[in-house]
């Protein structure tokens, strides 16, 4: 059976955490099977929620969008299987295709393929001028630390537990409104030096942290860049960073519950003062917190 073409819909974006997802899509077999994709805006750095609503004899279904393949391994609205897939921040504006796979309990498979379109997103830019060089640029020291810690989260954000650990919808992990720094570009001295990979929201030191969502702790320690650091991994390739406590609540492997206390607001590591640097990767793709927290997953 050849593949059925279907032209890509409109999407809208919205920028606001607090609003609910605004683009959708649903593409459709003849057959019956359907995904579903709903966004805040489909842009670099944003959280596409796939659902895939099944017709009577589908027994599978699989899909590749971005050079990654996913199966829907988790149940979230209306008892519906799901798949979340993260758009880098880098990924390049234009048209990318989406195949999609059905296995049948009779018959053959079910292909299914559209183009979706990127829009193109600006990002902020911060220029930072600072006379202490050191400031800029770790001691040479600090070198041999730095590429072990650097291969540590490649593992980590490398992996892929086979289950969802998570549960229903995410949830900030402070009160208060975080501010829109994902994405930023760090000129410091007239040199492009990073990009800010997640959100900075306010904190007094010794604020009290909670988990986004239930999880496992991958990762608990003190790490050259962002100091006290809790990495979750959510199931399925899905981790939330939180980095700069002043003490850690959890230890490696410990499960957690969404809103269960996991360390305390500070300045350490690479820090200018008391805030909380929240961050999150989807199967290594560097995405927006905020976007994640506009889709409804219960």
């Amino acid at each position: 059976m050849k593949p059925l073409r279907l032209l890509t819909a409109l999407f809208l974006a919205a920028f606001f955490s607090s609003a609910p997802a605004q683009a959708s899509l649903k593409l459709k077999a003849p057959s019956g099977e359907a995904l579903e994709l709903t966004a805040r805006a489909l842009q670099p750095g944003e959280v596409i929620l796939v659902v895939w609503h099944k017709s009577p004899d589908s027994q599978s279904a699989e899909f590749t969008f971005l050079g990654k393949r996913y199966e829907f391994s988790a149940i979230g609205p209306a008892g519906l299987p799901f798949a979340l897939v993260g758009i880098d921040l880098e990924t390049r504006p234009g048209s990318y295709l989406i195949k999609a796979e059905f296995l049948k309990a009779q018959g053959p498979k079910e292909l299914l393929e559209s183009t979706i379109r990127l829009l193109p997103k600006t990002f902020p830019r911060k220029d930072i001028v600072l006379d202490d060089e050191s400031q800029v640029i770790p001691p040479p020291e600090a070198a041999e630390r730095i590429a072990r810690e650097q291969q540590l989260l490649a593992k980590i954000y490398g992996s892929l537990a086979a289950e969802w650990l998570a549960s229903g919808n995410f949830r900030p992990p402070l009160e208060g409104r975080p501010k829109q720094n994902f994405g930023e570009i760090r000129v410091v001295n007239k040199v492009r030096r990073s990009r800010h990979t997640g959100v900075d929201m306010d904190a007094e030191m010794g604020d009290a942290v909670a988990a986004s969502n239930a999880g496992r702790v991958a990762l608990a320690a003190d790490l050259y860049f962002s100091g006290n650091t809790v990495i979750l991994d959510h199931g399925l390739g899905a981790f939330s960073a939180y980095c700069h406590f002043s003490r850690l609540a959890v230890g490696e492997g410990q499960m957690v519950c969404r809103g269960d206390i996991i360390g305390f607001a500070g300045s350490t590591g690479r820090s200018t003062g008391p805030h909380l640097h929240w961050a999150v990767r989807l199967r290594g793709a560097r995405v927006d917190p905020l976007s994640l927290l506009s889709l409804v997953l219960e």
